[in-house]
């Protein structure tokens, strides 16, 4: 249970309209699945009924842009809302251990269907990332490449690569790597997210 107890839960407190998922009382989408087997949960949408977040950005801490001590960490998840279509689900969460307080950075959900919803998201993602960056300079606070072992930027960058996989292969087929500084990932990142539609 360690893993899934550090992804955290919500209480339903209604059905999103927009996805079909249910929300919290924070409007953050839960899980409709058990984490262990992926087996559809009993009564997901009765209110009141405990079920996994579908993001937790500190939970999972893939995702950073700070120091060690005071970071925005990110998180997203595709989902796939049957006939309502795919969304994409991003989320930043401000942690300061100066400060001594976590909060929530952003969240938004967003369709993810056509190219043009898929760029959009992309450009959101990268919004957050320059969010996060803004913040860290307010806050003299100098993203760690070392320690994160990643570039700021690397939460915009593996969102565009989830929703665009074909367009960050290399040579030889094989998926760029994308942790530290790939200027390659980077450039296709920035030209999905500026790109006229």
């Amino acid at each position: 249970m360690g893993y899934a107890s550090d992804l955290g839960t919500g209480i339903v407190h209604d059905i999103c309209p927009t996805t079909g998922y249910p929300r919290d009382d924070w409007k953050h989408l839960l899980q409709t699945t058990s984490l262990r087997d992926g087996t559809v949960t009993p009564d997901w949408d009765k209110l009141g009924t405990e079920l996994p977040n579908i993001t937790s950005p500190y939970g999972h801490l893939c995702y950073a842009t700070g120091s060690g001590d005071d970071f925005v960490c990110h998180d997203f998840e595709i989902i796939n809302a049957g006939p309502r279509g795919m969304f994409a689900v991003l989320h930043s969460v401000l942690n300061s251990e100066t400060g001594s307080f976590i909060q929530d950075y952003g969240y938004e959900v967003l369709p993810c269907n056509s190219i043009a919803q898929k760029k959009a998201v992309i450009l959101l993602a990268v919004g957050f990332v320059g969010h996060a960056l803004e913040w860290c300079h307010h806050n003299d606070i100098r993203h760690s490449v070392r320690g994160w072992n990643q570039s700021a930027d690397y939460f915009a960058i593996a969102v565009a690569q989830q929703l665009f996989p074909y367009l960050f292969k290399n040579r030889q087929g094989s998926t760029l790597a994308l942790r530290k500084n790939n200027a390659a990932a980077r450039k296709r990142m920035y030209e999905l997210a500026f790109e006229k539609a």
